[in-house]
């Protein structure tokens, strides 16, 4: 006992005569410690990159307080900014948990519209509070006994060595980064986010946000090597393409302008086919569902959706990529066919810009009423802007709907007061988001859960599954509330109903949806996103296609069925029954085609068929969808579609004038 009590004691003086050190390696290697916890809570390597800039950063701490002579003022300059790498750690993390992407920094502007949502976060809290208490716990060492202990034993350690070490870090984690070709792509060409923080982490991330999203400054994408991609074979009785007259050479701008410009010009349009403008005259009824996942239909508990996923037409291999702004990104893509711009919200970035092919307005100049709905806050994403810039007549909850006040709010409830509306209508289009699907699945946490718990407790499913179906039973009662209404108007013959989800079921951890799913294990790379395309009209002969595509490629599907005229070269998805094949393309750049399955972060490749792949093919198809990346964000920020129909426009109106001289 006694030589246990002498070593312990040999320990506490040589910590005390070494206070200065222990504290100063606390700040040097704080950095390191909360990336680490945060990589490890999120299954994602610790790279050589992340590893050095998160030592730099804690040389840097160091060489900061290190300026300031008094200890109080040194203290409290190192403990602030360990503070800042804490509380920035811990929330992007929680959000990551939450929504499977980083956070970014203009997003900072819908705070108040995120705080709806505290009890989500508190809930991905608890169900991670081992990671977020590690990353929690040094901070606390920070508030109590380091103050003490620093002031008493101040470091010695001069601002001149830890700059240097700072320097020595990031020169090193510079010549790891020139060896690795993914992280050079990151820094010079794209803006990845998850991938920018499973290679370097969450603070270099930040940086990466603040570069391409704060100051703008961004190059030219890493552009597709032309000749090894067969273009499309056309038949002899080859059909009209889905193109519009029009000279690109009228534009003007700056050179991201005018390489935009060239780069659609150059496209490939797509055919008109034996599809084109079988829907025309036709009412269409678009949904956005919720957190919609296939694996919910069945045909006993939920007939409706069974009847509209196995009567109309099938899309065998369809995808609903994840994008950063969850929802709103979600149903952008579906709307536009455009690819989010990362780091802003997209649907925002475009409610001032001119948009052609917003169906609202399409649908609008055929003479028809446009509407959309949705059953929870007005304003929530600010779409009262972004929905009248579509076309729409828009009506959420707090902005002419009135619904019960629940969380989540009823989709049958939103049916029912809307339907009425357009009903008597002669020609319309509506639009409809719905909500009653959303997480938290639970019962104490979700209304629409509690309210249909009997219809599935006798399911085989753990508790927060058979929630989630729950929820889901309100989107079936809606569908049927939707289905009889148009049926009594005489109106269901002559109406499309067209389904697709803004994202999975996220709110389900993987191992719950593999439940769901009823497979072992989940693939988190590609099959985590499988999802469905619905698309009914009664009598509608059933048509299966097999090309993987994603919600992308809805919209010029929509407008080649109804008959709509449009320019295929200005949209980032494809017709589904042209002669293009489709690019289901992801977040991370991961993508897939008809040949291989491509993973951005490892560079792995997996046939999808017999037929070799070369790697020239691979890196043809890399290049793609890198320059549809980077121009669909241009199209976004330079209100092309205007740019380029004004300059039609104005040519149109100089040649009518002439005309008349």
């Amino acid at each position: 006992m006694y030589g246990f009590r002498g070593v312990f004691q040999k320990i506490c003086a040589a910590a005390h005569r070494h206070a200065a050190l222990l504290c100063t390696l606390y700040c040097a290697l704080y950095p390191a410690y909360c990336e680490s916890v945060a990589s490890f809570g999120m299954r994602y390597d610790i790279t050589g990159i992340k590893l050095a800039l998160s030592l730099g950063e804690g040389c840097f701490i160091v060489a900061v307080g290190s300026v300031f002579r008094k200890p109080k003022t040194r203290c409290a300059v190192q403990t602030a900014l360990c503070l800042l790498v804490s509380v920035l750690c811990t929330s992007q993390f929680v959000y990551s948990k939450i929504f499977g992407t980083p956070y970014y920094l203009r997003s900072a502007g819908g705070l108040s519209d995120a705080m709806e949502f505290t009890d989500i976060a508190l809930t991905a809290v608890c169900n991670n509070i081992l990671w977020v208490l590690a990353l929690l716990a040094a901070p606390l060492a920070l508030l109590t006994g380091w103050r003490k202990l620093y002031l008493t034993h101040a470091p010695r350690a001069g601002a001149a060595l830890f700059t240097h070490g700072f320097g020595l870090f990031f020169l090193l984690a510079a010549l790891l980064v020139s060896g690795n070709a993914m992280a050079q792509e990151l820094i010079l060409y794209g803006f990845v986010p998850v991938n920018s923080v499973r290679m370097f982490g969450y603070l270099p991330y930040m940086a990466l946000d603040v570069k391409y999203n704060v100051l703008n400054l961004s190059r030219d994408p890493l552009v597709a090597p032309a000749g090894t991609v067969p273009e499309p074979e056309y038949t002899e009785d080859a059909r009209p393409e889905n193109k519009l007259d029009l000279d690109f050479s009228l534009v003007e701008g700056d050179k991201n302008l005018l390489s935009l410009n060239e780069w659609i010009e150059g496209r490939e349009a797509s055919a008109k086919n034996e599809y084109t403008g079988l829907f025309e005259g036709k009412n269409l009824i678009l949904i956005t569902a919720e957190s919609f996942s296939p694996y919910i239909i069945d045909a006993e508990r939920t007939p409706t959706l069974y009847k509209l996923a196995t009567e109309g037409m099938q899309f065998t291999n369809f995808y609903t990529p994840l994008w950063g702004v969850s929802t709103s990104d979600g149903e952008f893509v579906t709307t536009t066919s455009l690819i989010p711009k990362t780091g802003v919200w997209s649907y925002t970035e475009i409610a001032d810009n001119y948009m052609p092919y917003a169906l609202g307005s399409l649908f609008s100049d055929l003479g028809a009423r446009s509407f959309a709905f949705h059953d929870h806050s007005y304003t929530y994403y600010n779409r009262q802007y972004s929905y009248p810039n579509m076309g729409y007549e828009y009506y959420g909850q707090g902005g002419g709907l009135s619904l019960t006040e629940q969380w989540p709010e009823s989709d049958v409830e939103m049916v029912e007061a809307t339907v009425p509306m357009f009903i008597g209508e002669d020609y319309f289009h509506v639009y409809y988001l719905t909500v009653s699907g959303h997480l938290n699945y639970s019962y104490l946490g979700n209304s629409m859960a509690a309210k249909h718990r009997d219809e599935v407790e006798d399911l085989d499913y753990s508790e927060p599954v058979k929630a989630y179906l729950a929820c889901n039973m309100e989107l079936e009662y809606a569908l049927e509330e939707l289905l009889e209404q148009l049926e009594e108007a005489g109106k269901l013959e002559d109406t499309v109903i067209a389904l697709a989800a803004d994202h999975y079921p996220y709110g389900l951890s993987n191992e719950e949806y593999a439940e769901l799913r009823g497979v072992e294990e989940l693939d988190t790379e590609f099959e985590l996103y499988r999802n469905a395309f619905l698309l009914w009209t009664p009598g509608i002969e059933p048509v299966t296609v097999d090309k993987a595509c994603s919600n992308l490629d809805i919209l010029p599907t929509l407008l080649n069925l109804f008959g709509i005229e449009y320019d295929s070269r200005l949209l980032m998805g494809t017709d589904l029954f042209g002669d293009i094949p489709p690019i289901v393309m992801f977040y991370d750049h991961s993508f897939i085609t008809d040949k291989i399955f491509y993973n951005a972060m490892t560079g792995e490749v997996t046939p999808r068929t017999d037929e070799p792949v070369s790697q020239e093919y691979v890196t043809q198809f890399r290049g793609i969808v890198n320059e549809r990346f980077t121009y669909s964000a241009r199209i976004i920020e330079t209100d092309y579609y205007r740019i380029l129909f004004d300059a039609q426009n104005g040519a149109a109106e100089s040649g009518s004038e002439s005309d008349k001289t």
